[in-house]
């Protein structure tokens, strides 16, 4: 994929949070990707700590962050399948043994405008 056409080309992780963070808040990510970094006392450095090292929660954080500023974006559909398919490679390829409520596919909440 040439980079020209990723909207997420260019944009650090932290710039990705900053903008999340005014436009939907800490509670309302916490909410909608259940992830506790941006639930109990939410700061951006522990966040960043944690995004770094959590792979499935950047993908989530960088999903939400292609929905909510670059939906109209034509590239930003196939970026958005490929992390989930890479997720699932991921996932498949680390698991051990099946886990059910693992395994219930992750469903995208829409963000609730102000």
């Amino acid at each position: 994929m040439n980079n020209s056409n990723d909207p997420l080309y260019g944009i650090k992780l932290e710039q990705i949070l900053t903008e999340l963070e005014k436009k939907v808040g800490w509670e309302q990510m916490g909410e909608l990707l259940n992830i506790r970094c941006f639930m109990n006392k939410p700061r951006l450095k522990s966040s960043l700590k944690f995004l770094r090292t959590t792979p499935w929660a950047r993908s989530r954080v960088e999903i939400l962050y292609l929905k909510t500023f670059c939906s109209k974006h034509k590239e930003t559909g196939k970026i958005i399948r490929a992390i989930l398919a890479q997720d699932n490679k991921v996932a498949q390829t680390t698991s051990k043994k099946p886990d059910t409520s693992k395994n219930a596919p992750f469903v995208w909440p829409t963000p609730k405008k102000k």
